[in-house]
């Protein structure tokens, strides 16, 4: 099956997170757009039996930190004084919150991956970081990303004003310049890498997400041949990329919720039937699990909808294998 690396190189700020499950329905509207509803329809019956498998926006050569077994309990080392100890747990509880790590690290350490030893390298990577920090002048920084909070008021549906008390509401923005706007998908299928370079092109140049016509989710796309050595390792687990479902092919799961709330998207956005699907509860990137079988793990979902049965939710993995020992 090949795989892909898409990389985004964002134009403007994002108001919706760039989730797996998302990014496959702006791609069917784009489908839809460029081809019609005849070969759109046609490409998501022919689906359950050649999966288009998607990965969450990652940072550039980043991935996620994998759910891993939790390591031995800590004890303080020899001559270890009681206050190093504490303040070395807790360090290892800031650490043990890191959403990502390198792309190269998890190759490097795939052959035995481990909490403990994952948790060393998160130690030293802090440490070679502090010490670069007290060599830099004492100046702040800019941030690379920045999420704003952006205020918002409610239209009375009687109305058609805002209130005179209450309905204000605020929702997020992120802001990425520099080497942070530049984010990587993983995409694995039987689809072209043409056809897959023009898809992101369209929902590049029309936006993703929540006020896409006010400019945000607006981005440039880039499609490459995935790094082979990802996915050329034989491992006793695999590393989830994406927000998908359980299934019984995925065994001893180590994992994370996130409940999707999912509205309809293009054409389906407004009338007077209700955008709002139905909720789904999901695992986050960086699940792992050990495979029962080869595949595919996860769903393609129907019924998302109850006035629109043709939906459906692309709730696959995309994975990494690893050995965990």
């Amino acid at each position: 099956m090949p795989a892909y690396r898409i990389r985004l190189r964002l134009c403007g700020p994002l108001a919706t997170p760039l989730h797996s499950g998302t990014l496959f329905g702006h791609l069917c509207w784009a489908k839809r757009l460029r081809e019609g509803d005849t070969v759109l329809a046609a490409w998501l019956a022919a689906l359950p039996g050649s999966p288009l498998l998607l990965s969450d926006a990652l940072p550039r050569d980043y991935l996620p930190r994998p759910l891993l077994q939790p390591g031995d309990h800590p004890e303080p080392a020899a001559r270890e004084s009681r206050q190093a100890f504490l303040h070395r747990l807790q360090q290892d509880k800031k650490l043990r919150k890191t959403a990502f790590i390198p792309l190269a690290d998890f190759l490097e350490l795939r052959a035995g991956l481990s909490e403990t030893c994952l948790l060393a390298r998160l130690r030293q990577q802090a440490e070679e970081r502090e010490q670069a920090d007290r060599a830099r002048p004492r100046r702040q920084p800019r941030p690379l990303s920045l999420t704003v909070r952006q205020a918002h008021n409610t239209i009375g549906r009687l109305t058609g004003t805002t209130p005179e008390a209450g309905g204000l509401y605020f929702m997020n923005e992120e802001w990425r310049w520099n080497a942070a706007a530049e984010l990587d998908v993983y995409a694995a299928g039987e689809i072209a890498s043409e056809e897959l370079q023009a898809l992101f092109a369209t929902v590049g140049e029309f936006g993703f997400g929540r006020d896409a016509n006010l400019g945000r989710g607006r981005f440039v796309a880039t499609v490459e041949p995935a790094d082979p050595r990802l996915f050329d390792h034989d491992g006793n687990r695999l590393l989830s990329l994406s927000h998908g479902v359980l299934t019984p092919n995925m065994a001893v799961p180590f994992y994370k919720l996130h409940t999707h709330y999912g509205k309809l998207g293009g054409l389906y956005a407004g009338g007077e039937r209700s955008p709002f699907k139905h909720p789904l509860l999901l695992t986050r990137p960086g699940a792992t699990f050990s495979p029962a079988d080869a595949g595919p793990f996860g769903s393609l979902l129907a019924g998302m909808h109850p006035d629109h049965p043709e939906i459906r939710q692309n709730a696959w993995h995309l994975c990494l294998p690893f050995t965990a020992v």
